[in-house]
């Protein structure tokens, strides 16, 4: 895969403040690249964040939820998608105390709906899954070696707690 270079990258949750960004970015350095931004536009979202890239080309928005299996199926395949970013999550800890189920359901059933739409389409070169730090818990200020990817998993709230659990299927 060192020749790898992606053509139609989906990018879920892309009205959410970091991956519109990265949207934004994208649509501005790689012309070549057909973007399809895939977001159910709840609290998390806003859409002015993408209005940069709203008028390109080679972006194409649609409003739905990696929950639904056909919409994520249809949109593999009809547009050909080679790449995923998924940034898409239910995010405000706060939130996760009181509506936990909400959580499990979007962050790591929506996950699951996506990883097996890969293997259903075999379509997919690389799989980019955003998390956040707060699955290691707590960290030592004063520590000299921070957290990787191999760190024990101490996730202190449901938030953090349903996006350690989707990183586990991502690596499963």
């Amino acid at each position: 895969m060192a020749n790898y270079n992606p053509k139609n990258i989906l990018v879920t949750g892309a009205a959410g403040f970091i991956a519109s960004h990265v949207v934004n970015r994208l649509i501005r350095n790689y012309s070549d690249y057909k973007i399809i931004v895939l977001d159910k536009l709840d609290y998390c979202s806003n859409m002015k964040n993408l209005l940069p890239s709203k008028s390109s080309p080679n972006m194409k928005f649609v409003e739905g939820d990696i929950g639904s299996a056909d919409l994520v199926n249809y949109l593999l395949v009809t547009e050909s998608i080679d790449t995923i970013m998924h940034f898409a999550a239910q995010t405000h800890v706060d939130n996760s105390f009181g509506n936990s189920f909400e959580f499990v359901k979007n962050n790591i059933a929506g996950t699951h709906v996506l990883l097996e739409a890969c293997k259903a389409t075999g379509q997919i070169k690389r799989f980019i899954h955003v998390s956040t730090d707060e699955v290691y818990g707590e960290t030592d200020e004063d520590a000299v070696v921070g957290n990787h990817e191999a760190s024990q998993l101490l996730p202190p709230n449901p938030y953090s707690a349903s996006k350690a659990g989707a990183e586990m299927l991502v690596m499963a």
